[in-house]
């Protein structure tokens, strides 16, 4: 047995799960249709992951002006899913709109740690998690979900499948914490709660596999996995709609030898098994930087390789590797599995993160690299925090980076640069977490409510911070902008008038002006 079973001390944490900070999610409108108001009032549908102290829907016009203002009270606060039907007869006809929803949850001295109860009383348990992201996209259909690698669980031991969910791959939870069961692999080996997906992954008795590592969400809310197993493709793009359909990024073959290395058809590198990996920017800017390791999680120097990628809009990558972050690659790394890379915000720094009982030069904790005009320079280095667990993670905003700093605690900084343009960390938060030893991997949610996952204590952990200000905004997705028409009755938006002006694409009107499109808020489709 890996570890000792800890379901005594889960259960009876599980039982004191305070709440979160809030947010609003599942965004939606009714007494709308194709975008055009139908009545004189229109109900907001939303959905609080916590109970809220107060919040407010906000109406705003076209040029972003705050235009209408409605207070939730009473049960409208409370965590769950709400409708509150909204007069519109005092806002003007013949114009655009869009509303966002603003919480503030009661304020807290000290972290909190939330376990979610799914029947036996434990919390969310996994055999070796490393991987977890939340989509922080308010204009994503899915914003709010998290998302969570197992990477090595066991299929043949009855701990493993009864207690940590079934089959190395990827698990699905909303907002609140519940995971999100797919009925469809509920009997695949048996007992499965959770989401399961990848079926052509089969694991293994006492496999020494490396399946699923880091999953990552883009600011677009496209989803990618990277995979260090040696016989599988080193990442994957998955969708969004359907996380059962993987998608390979690299193109190539497979290596020949143990490497478990994609290459192209000149037998050049494309990339290497993902020991970790982070994305950056969206759309046609987004790029991916993936830190390889040959021969999979073996322990050794000189394996390491940490390659960036301008992946842009597209899904698949079959070009030899070259943009080469040197500072990260063939030196600082000995183990494949505790390791992390993170993303400055521009997408032109990185820090790396990994764990050793008693960091040095050799093997550091945290260093940075800035992009230079001549390449990658390291520019930050800490070879005294032992960064247990090997995460590390900055929120939506970049406004905070976690990073753990020795057994059972997670340091949250200020980031900011002096005058060469190096990052200088201020600390902001220290968080005591008995139930977590360690960090493997870390993501913020949008209301900086932080998801954990913890390879020494097997647990999915969610950790409300103590905010100086608790209050979220979140707007309402471009597809539930509406326009109020001359009269609030029901619009012909089949007559040869409006038809001129607004047309029905893909279920949403749209504004045509020459030979361009807008939605309803004048802000151009291209």
């Amino acid at each position: 047995m890996k570890k000792a079973l800890l379901f005594a001390g889960f259960a009876a944490l599980a039982l004191c799960a305070s709440a979160q900070n809030p947010f609003a999610y599942g965004i939606r409108t009714t007494g709308v249709s194709n975008g055009v108001a139908t009545g004189k009032t229109i109900t907001v549908n939303y959905t609080l992951n916590a109970d809220a102290e107060s919040g407010a829907i906000k109406f705003y016009n076209a040029g972003k002006t705050a235009v209408k203002a409605v207070d939730l009270a009473g049960d409208q606060l409370t965590k769950g899913t709400h409708a509150v039907e909204v007069s519109i007869e005092d806002l003007e006809a013949n114009a655009a709109y869009g509303f966002t929803i603003t919480t503030t949850g009661a304020k807290i001295d000290a972290v909190k740690e939330v376990f979610s109860d799914f029947g036996a009383g434990m919390a969310h348990q996994y055999w070796s998690p490393y991987g977890v992201a939340c989509d922080n996209d308010p204009m994503s259909k899915h914003f709010g979900r998290v998302l969570i690698t197992e990477s090595q669980a066991n299929q043949g031991d009855t701990y493993f499948t009864k207690a940590h969910g079934v089959g190395a791959g990827l698990y699905e939870y909303d907002p609140q914490g519940n995971p999100v069961v797919n009925g469809a692999d509920s009997t695949k080996y048996g007992y499965n709660p959770f989401q399961w997906v990848h079926a052509t992954y089969e694991g293994g008795a006492k496999s020494s596999k490396f399946f699923a590592k880091k999953v990552r969400i883009a600011q677009d809310g496209r989803i990618f996995l990277g995979v260090l197993d040696c016989v599988s493709n080193p990442l994957y793009t998955i969708n969004p709609d359907n996380l059962g359909e993987w998608t390979p990024v690299f193109q190539g073959t497979l290596a020949t030898d143990a490497s478990g290395c994609i290459n192209n058809a000149e037998g050049a590198m494309v990339a290497a098994p993902s020991a970790a990996f982070d994305v950056v920017g969206k759309g046609e800017n987004l790029k991916i930087a993936n830190l390889g390791s040959k021969f999979g999680q073996s322990y050794s120097f000189g394996n390491y390789t940490c390659y960036e990628y301008a992946l842009g809009a597209a899904n698949t990558w079959s070009e030899a590797a070259e943009a080469e972050v040197f500072p990260f690659s063939l030196q600082y790394t000995i183990s494949a599995q505790s390791v992390s890379i993170a993303y400055d915000k521009d997408g032109k720094g990185m820090w790396y993160a990994q764990y050793r009982a008693t960091p040095s030069g050799e093997q550091p904790a945290i260093k940075h690299a800035t992009l230079k005009a001549n390449g990658w320079e390291e520019d930050y280095s800490d070879i005294t925090t032992v960064v247990r667990g090997g995460g590390i993670a900055y929120n939506k905003d970049y406004t905070l980076l976690a990073i753990p700093a020795g057994n059972n605690v997670l340091k949250v900084y200020n980031v900011d640069k002096d005058n060469d343009g190096k990052p200088v960390l201020t600390e902001k938060y220290v968080l005591n977490t008995p139930s977590i030893r360690g960090y493997n991997d870390i993501c913020f949610d949008y209301a900086n409510n932080i998801y954990s996952c913890d390879n020494g204590k097997e647990v999915m952990q969610q950790l409300q911070l103590p905010l100086e200000n608790p209050t979220v905004e979140v707007p309402c997705p471009e597809s539930e902008l509406f326009s109020i028409p001359v009269s609030t009755g029901v619009t012909d938006i089949t007559s040869t008038e409006v038809k001129a002006k607004k047309v029905i694409e893909n279920g949403q009107v749209i504004i045509i002006k020459g030979d361009k499109k807008y939605n309803l808020m004048g802000v151009e489709i291209k």
